[in-house]
């Protein structure tokens, strides 16, 4: 799901996880409390689907975030 490529310094306190599975990002969002981290992401020019989410991550969350991604992809 989130490859390395996938996760990247967003500012100084926060991370951009890009998902595009909707139910890992359900999952991240319950378990880190990042219910309202999410910026939506359309893909393929269309704003008609969600196709995958760009999650932002505070910087104190980020190991266990990547942890659990990898552990459940």
């Amino acid at each position: 799901m989130a490859k390395q490529r996938n996760i990247w310094k967003f500012n100084d306190n926060d991370w951009k996880v890009h998902i595009s599975d909707a139910s890992l990002l359900e999952q991240v969002k319950i378990k880190f409390d990042l219910g309202k981290s999410q910026t939506i992401y359309y893909g393929k020019g269309s704003f008609k689907e969600e196709t995958a989410w760009d999650l932002i991550v505070p910087d104190k969350k980020i190991n266990k975030v990547k942890k659990f991604i990898k552990d459940n992809s």
